[in-house]
C-alpha cells in the first residue's frame, strides 16, 4: 500500500473486489494474484492483478491452478491472464494464500502472449 506501507507482496493471492465493471470484464469479489512488483505494492496506489476464474481452461493466455493449502484456492481455478488490470489498492482485501513457485514461467509467457512482447 502507499507511503511504505507494504501489506501485500507479488504473489500474493487475495480478495479483489472488482466491481464495478463494465461488459466482459470478469466480476464480483473474487480471488486475485498480486503481479506487481513489491516497490510499487509498498509506495503506489494502484495494484496489477490478474483475476482467477473457476474450473480449467485449454487457452494460451490463462494458467491453470491446483487448489492447495499454501495457495489457499477453495477449487481448481485458472488465471485469466487477459483480463490483468490495474486497481486502486482499497480494492485488495483479505488474503486467500500465496501462489506456488511453479507456475511463474507459465504466467510469464501468458503475458507475452497477452501483450505480444516475445516473438
Amino acid at each position: 500500500m502507499p507511503r511504505g506501507d507494504l501489506t501485500y507482496k507479488r504473489g500474493d493471492i487475495r480478495w479483489v473486489n472488482l466491481e464495478p465493471t463494465i461488459g466482459a470484464e470478469t466480476r464480483k469479489i473474487r480471488p486475485c494474484l498480486i503481479v506487481q512488483n513489491d516497490v510499487m505494492n509498498q509506495y503506489g496506489l494502484l495494484a496489477i492483478v490478474m483475476p482467477f476464474r473457476p474450473g480449467n481452461k485449454k487457452a494460451p493466455y490463462v494458467v491453470n491452478v491446483k487448489a492447495t493449502v499454501t495457495n489457499g484456492l477453495d477449487k481448481d481455478r485458472f488465471i485469466d491472464v487477459g483480463q490483468i488490470r490495474a486497481v486502486d489498492n482499497s480494492r485488495i482485501l483479505d488474503i486467500v494464500g500465496v501462489l506456488e513457485d511453479k507456475y511463474w514461467s507459465e504466467i510469464q509467457t501468458a503475458v507475452n502472449v497477452v501483450l505480444g512482447f516475445a516473438t
